[in-house]
């Protein structure tokens, strides 16, 4: 089973995308509220996969990317956003996202969950 550590300053959004990734059957191992909890939890539980809000208090997302690579220069991680900014896109690739995705994610949403599932495969470079 895959293991996922999600971080995102809402709360809402944490649950709802820990409840999707487990309808789908991932093993969500962690979940994070801001960028300087994200790191110390990819630390200590090395997810297979870790998706990262963009706009966090303390540390953002960008930032959060850049510390986890550093420590871990293969991390699978995919970024997410509601902000619909190409220039954000683009940082949060060349920093070493394997993968960006707008949000909202939505729990009974078949597209959204496709969405998820597509977006781990190609961080994780295999079929899920």
């Amino acid at each position: 089973m895959i293991s996922v550590l999600v971080v995102d300053d809402s709360k809402f959004m944490a649950k709802v995308l820990q409840t999707v990734l487990t309808d789908i059957g991932f093993d969500v191992v962690g979940l994070g509220s801001d960028g300087d909890e994200g790191v110390k939890l990819f630390k200590e539980l090395s997810p297979d996969v870790t998706l990262l809000d963009v706009t966090m208090p303390n540390m953002d997302g960008l930032e959060c990317l850049t510390e986890i690579r550093a420590h871990s220069p293969e991390a699978n991680v995919i970024m997410l956003s509601a902000l619909k900014d190409e220039e954000i896109v683009r940082k949060c690739l060349e920093a070493g996202a394997g993968a960006f995705l707008e949000k909202p994610i939505r729990r009974h949403c078949t597209e959204d969950q496709q969405r998820l599932i597509s977006a781990v495969e190609k961080t994780m470079g295999h079929t899920v």
